[in-house]
């Protein structure tokens, strides 16, 4: 490796150019691959594998092709291949934490050839000493998806390697801290030569969103991309969140979720199935974790989503106003009822009413809306005339409406017709693969709000973020994010400082053993380092645990505790170099006991022969 540098105008333009990275030796990613042929499991690290013959994925990948047709098909591999890449980036930052960063790097290439799909050969990495990653370009050699597809299909009009792309992205994504697409320029099963990859931020491709639209599962009976959209609008010209420079983009509203979780697959998964009919959908999940933004979605991909979408949270208003707000106020029903008014129901016809916190409805109020759902039909309050409306309802809540079934204070029949399709949202702390599109959205729309014009974010703060187990969800986040928007100054960039909450948690955190200060820095985010027990000695943290080595020996075969001590002292004896007082320091013994031990051994070989 041969970091060079260019340029002379100061040294925020100076850049560390990379174009002869060697791989280090890839023993220690193979020695994490294992396989219990007895039990039927292969493992690569903790993540149970799978080995596939290549003709069946091929098969496989034909059969998508004739059957959802090319786009279908890309986004479905593509985010197989994302989901991947996240699982390799965690082995890689666990293997090599104590590596440098461009060792780190290099196991995603290694993860990806020990994986059978690909074989990557860097050609140049450009880093900036301030702001981290900023171009990669690589050659794919041997790719299986741009060789089964010529097999099965012939040449292709564009690149086909959407797997290996997915899963770069995903890698590089999950290691920067900030949102890395990767392109194939050039592609074998195209007619090129090579298959040739380039990795940039999204924010510095031109027409990011015509790549992103696949990284998001999309509805059956739409064309819809439903989060492919740029989320770069509203900071200063010339900078992106994370300090790099790009174009402003038209202006999206806060309404919709984003991510790229398998959790959020997930939940966006089901979203999409349930989207297109009629049935009720019951949304639960902790406070905070974006709820009304998945209702949106339902409607927006629903055969309502040009008829009204009326929200109502339920917990905001009082028992008594809860039934005329709802249901309607015929003229003259209470005092002070001069003139009929519809209620949110009436309002939404035709289209849909989201129903927040619908645990806190009072039983009357519960009544009435069972008798919705079931005929369709209500009457204003005060009202003797029925009237039919046609209303999709999506039911949101942080309950167990269960429990409060159990309890007495929620009807168990009206709970049998919310329970239709529930759908559970992870809380933040299990998507923190969600966080960095999350920042970019929030950033933009509140530099926006608030007529604020900043440069950035300092990696410091986008570690503090990226770190935070962000208890309250999405809108503790948002909250957060304000709060620095507003304290920073216009020109500024969002650092430590400014994330009024989070200082609790620094004194917690560590960084590990790569810097996002270390040149050439690329900005490789390492997770927290956990705190090793009283009088082990720190180098032991790195690397497996003693209980993941035993539990992979284990998952090979029988293993006798005489066989794993002798092999202990073994190991410690050629480390030691057969000083018998440095090896039995290894293994936290007197001398005389590894003389013991030692002799234990000797007798049992001479038995033995």
């Amino acid at each position: 490796m041969s970091p060079t540098t260019h340029g002379k105008s100061g040294p925020h333009s100076l850049k560390d150019v990379i174009t002869d990275l060697r791989f280090p030796d890839m023993q220690d990613l193979a020695e994490h691959l294992y396989f219990n042929p007895e039990q039927g499991m292969i493992w690569l690290g903790d993540k149970r594998m799978l080995l596939l013959h290549a003709e069946a994925f091929g098969a496989l990948r034909q059969e998508l092709l004739e059957t959802l047709g090319v786009e279908k098909t890309r986004g479905l591999l593509t985010r197989i291949g994302y989901l991947s890449g996240t699982r390799s980036a965690e082995l890689a930052i666990k293997t090599r934490q104590s590596g440098s960063q461009l060792d780190i790097l290099a196991a995603g290439a290694q993860i990806h050839s020990l994986c059978g799909m690909l074989e990557i050969e860097p050609v140049r990495i450009e880093v900036d000493p301030h702001k981290g990653y900023l171009y990669g370009e690589f050659i794919w050699k041997h790719s299986l998806e741009s060789d089964l597809h010529l097999a099965t299909h012939g040449q292709s009009h564009d690149p086909v390697c959407w797997m290996a792309t997915g899963n770069s992205s995903a890698f590089l994504t999950r290691l920067m801290g900030k949102r890395i697409l990767v392109r194939e320029a050039e592609c074998v099963a195209r007619g090129d030569a090579v298959c040739r990859a380039v990795a940039r931020p999204v924010e510095d491709w031109e027409d990011a969103d015509d790549d992103l639209q696949y990284f998001q599962p999309r509805s059956a009976s739409s064309d819809r991309k439903p989060a492919a959209r740029s989320e770069f609008a509203g900071m200063q010209q010339g900078k992106a969140p994370f300090g790099l420079e790009f174009e402003q983009q038209p202006h999206v509203e806060l309404d919709r979720p984003v991510g790229s979780s398998a959790a959020y697959h997930a939940v966006l998964h089901k979203i999409l199935r349930v989207a297109s009919t009629n049935a009720t959908v019951l949304l639960l999940g902790e406070s905070g974790v974006g709820k009304t933004m998945f209702a949106h979605e339902v409607h927006a991909n629903s055969r309502r989503a040009h008829a009204p979408f009326v929200e109502i949270n339920c917990a905001a208003i009082p028992d008594t106003l809860i039934e005329s707000e709802l249901f309607g106020v015929q003229r003259g029903a209470y005092s002070g009822a001069t003139e009929a008014r519809p209620g949110r129901f009436e309002i939404a016809d035709g289209g849909t009413i989201f129903l927040d916190e619908i645990g806190t409805l009072s039983m009357t109020a519960q009544g009435k809306l069972l008798r919705v759902l079931q005929s369709g039909e209500l009457e204003r309050l005060g009202s003797t005339k029925t009237l039919k409306i046609d209303v999709r309802v999506i039911a949101a809540t942080n309950e167990n409406l269960a429990e409060a079934v159990k309890e007495g204070r929620f009807r168990s029949d009206l709970f049998y017709r919310l329970n239709v399709f529930p759908v559970t949202i992870a809380p933040l702390r299990e998507r923190r693969d969600d966080l960095p599109l999350l920042l970019d959205r929030f950033v933009n729309h509140l530099c926006q709000q608030h007529g604020r014009q900043l440069v950035g974010i300092t990696p410091r703060a986008l570690q503090a973020i990226l770190d935070y187990s962000w208890p309250g969800n999405i809108r503790e986040f948002e909250n957060v994010i304000e709060r620095a928007v507003i304290l920073a100054d216009d020109g500024d960039t969002i650092d430590l400082r400014h994330l009024a909450g989070l200082e609790a948690n620094q004194g917690e955190r560590q960084s590990g053993t790569v810097s996002w200060d270390q040149a050439p820095g690329i900005g490789i985010r390492l997770p927290e380092a956990t705190t090793s027990p009283e009088g082990c000695n720190d180098s032991a943290a790195v690397g497996p645990s003693l209980d993941q080595t035993a539990a992979r020996l284990l998952q090979q075969r029988p293993v006798s505790l005489n066989e794993v001590e002798d092999a202990f002292v073994r190991a410690a004896m050629h480390l030691a170099q057969q000083n018998i007082t440095r090896a039995a320091a290894l293994l936290g013994l007197t001398r005389a006991q590894m003389d013991y031990r030692l002799k234990k051994m000797a007798s049992k070989g001479s038995g033995d022969n």
